[in-house]
């Protein structure tokens, strides 16, 4: 095997969207059980925004955002034997290098995919979906019938909850901003505008209360949000996005999540008859990725019968990636790919 030569964005601290310049970077050979990617399209997302921010445990810069891929297999290390030079792959990064020509994973983390399936929706798929679908089906599995409530439903994950829930049988009730509501309507879904009296809203369309929500803002959110569960009902909190403003870290905003964030007794959920569930995909997907695969190959089933249609809130060429993330800081409806140049 032989090293290749290529470019990574890359953020050499933390801070705004600026701190990302795209340089050139060798790649090296894959390590045993690893898989070395020619990458065609990165995914954005929000939790990249968290990294550039310092905000994700651990980072150290300089750092190279992206947590998913599509791209061909180039080289594969020791010991890996289902997957071979020349296939194309659908790929989770461990949390960062997905912003890049190439990108190095676990064979674990690697799924194969038909070469006609559209490289962009199927970016989609391993973060945004992958947390849905594992929200829907193991965290929280709600019967169909079940009315569940989705906040930022215009969104990435949150349009992904929505669509999946209603392809499981669910009735959706889903906030966003006034923009997206008509959107959401024409899509199913119960819109109610995020910035008004969104409880008071609620409310009225599930009187008896909602089985499940999906909350990936926190704080006084998820506070609020509890009161609307019905019996037997379940929280699920899967983000901080509360803590930000405008896509920048906010010592305010953080202080102000923490103190709005909910707290309950393990006596008063068991005497309430409900339950709080949260959800990281940056944990749980490292912990079971058998589960991983079995999701993302399932996902891509879907989507080769066109059961779900991922969508795309903007292309960009890799050299743009900080105005994908001024985009992600204005929020979006869907997922914002980066076009790796002379890959397609």
């Amino acid at each position: 095997m032989v090293a290749s030569s290529g470019r990574a964005v890359v953020a050499r601290r933390r801070g705004g969207p600026e701190r990302l310049v795209l340089a050139d970077q060798e790649f090296a050979d894959p390590a045993p059980g690893g898989v070395r990617v020619a990458v065609q399209v990165a995914g954005a997302a929000y939790g990249d925004v968290l990294l550039r921010e310092g905000l994700v445990p651990g980072t150290e810069f300089p750092v190279t955002p992206g947590y998913d891929a599509v791209g061909i297999i180039e080289a594969v290390g020791e010991g890996v034997t289902e997957l071979v030079p020349g296939q194309r792959v659908v790929v989770r990064t461990a949390g960062s290098g997905g912003y890049a020509t190439h990108v190095e994973v676990s064979q674990d983390f690697a799924v194969a995919v038909p070469l006609d399936l559209d490289a962009a929706a199927l970016v989609a798929l391993p973060l945004n979906y992958v947390s849905a679908w594992q929200m829907l089906t193991r965290v929280a599995p709600a019967a169909p019938g079940s009315t569940v409530l989705v906040h930022g439903a215009a969104g990435g994950v949150g349009g992904a909850l929505a669509e999946l829930a209603q392809l499981r049988g669910l009735t959706v009730i889903g906030t966003a901003s006034a923009s997206r509501l008509e959107a959401l309507t024409a899509g199913g879904v119960v819109a109610v505008d995020r910035a008004g009296d969104w409880v008071r809203a609620v409310r009225a369309a599930a009187p008896d209360g909602v089985d499940t929500v999906f909350d990936g803002v926190g704080g006084a959110t998820s506070r609020r949000s509890f009161t609307l569960l019905g019996a037997g009902g379940h929280l699920v909190v899967y983000g901080i996005t509360g803590g930000l403003r405008r896509g920048r870290r906010s010592p305010l905003a953080l202080a102000g999540t923490a103190a709005g964030t909910l707290r309950q007794s393990a006596l008063g959920l068991f005497g309430k008859g409900l339950g709080i569930d949260g959800y990281m995909s940056a944990s749980y997907v490292p912990a079971y990725p058998k589960r991983f695969r079995e999701d993302l190959t399932e996902l891509a089933a879907l989507l080769t019968r066109r059961a779900i249609s991922p969508r795309i809130a903007a292309r960009l060429p890799l050299a743009q990636a900080a105005e994908a993330h001024r985009l992600l800081a204005d929020g979006v409806s869907g997922k914002i790919v980066l076009d790796v140049e002379g890959r397609r």
